[in-house]
């Protein structure tokens, strides 16, 4: 049986890297997890999430965004067009990202530039919907909070990677900071952001494939209990205080309909 309340809060399954296991890797993390979210990153797979959704509705839960790197390169044509798709499969979805910017991969201010534009497009997206937001912020604190001011709902900062006047920022907002494998790489540094981040605040991820212990090696939705060692031990916790915690706040952020 799965360890109650054990859910990834962010990962995707529909990824290249699944094509040849997904559905033992979806049974794998059906016997050791409660759910997962799946947050589309790219219009060209966010069928494909829902088509996952619509497979395994009582496991998997899809959010669908666009990720700075692709935002980058789409038309507004295209952006008009992928809102109607959200907008059509608003009773299957259970947020709005991963969205938001990336300077480590988008160079130039022009893509910048689009890249804020979209972001905000997708705010506006998730506040006509009343959806949470799924927020991708690497190297880019500073901006996307100033954007995020025009947030309505609730914010989920997937990955977090700001620092401490970031942290103390967005928990003043409330914010849900979604931490996973990165910690085991950086851990002095997570180790301090980890400490003063509150239960009520805390969800846990994998972003599978990606962010696992070791650079270039594929995730599973599974590693999101060693993560929640990781941090149960980092707090001076029991592990099962954390997966609690997370479990019920990524219940209650995305509305999840599981037990």
């Amino acid at each position: 049986m799965p360890a109650t309340n054990m859910i990834d809060s962010h990962c995707h399954l529909e990824f290249g890297d699944f094509d040849r296991d997904r559905e033992d890797v979806i049974e794998k993390s059906r016997q050791k997890i409660d759910a997962v979210v799946d947050s589309s990153a790219r219009i060209e797979t966010s069928k494909d999430v829902i088509n996952l959704h619509e497979k395994h509705s009582d496991f998997i839960f899809p959010t669908l965004g666009l990720h700075p790197k692709e935002a980058a390169k789409t038309s507004e044509h295209e952006i008009s067009e992928y809102r109607k798709f959200i907008e059509e499969k608003i009773d299957k979805i259970v947020g709005i990202g991963e969205v938001g910017l990336d300077y480590h991969h988008v160079k130039g201010e022009g893509n910048r530039k689009r890249c804020k534009r979209i972001f905000e497009d997708f705010i506006e997206i998730s506040n006509f919907l009343n959806l949470p937001l799924i927020v991708h912020s690497r190297k880019s604190m500073k901006d996307t909070m100033k954007i995020l001011k025009e947030a309505k709902n609730e914010v989920i900062i997937h990955c977090f990677s700001g620092n401490i006047e970031n942290l103390e920022e967005s928990l003043d907002r409330g914010y849900y900071l979604s931490f996973g494998g990165i910690i085991f790489r950086s851990a002095d540094r997570y180790r301090k952001i980890l400490e003063k981040v509150p239960l009520q605040n805390l969800l846990l991820e994998t972003d599978s494939p990606f962010l696992a212990k070791k650079k270039n090696d594929r995730t599973n939705p599974w590693f999101i209990r060693e993560v929640a060692e990781k941090i149960a031990e980092i707090k001076d916790m029991k592990f099962s205080e954390i997966w609690k915690n997370a479990g019920d706040n990524a219940k209650k952020v995305y509305d999840l309909p599981i037990n």
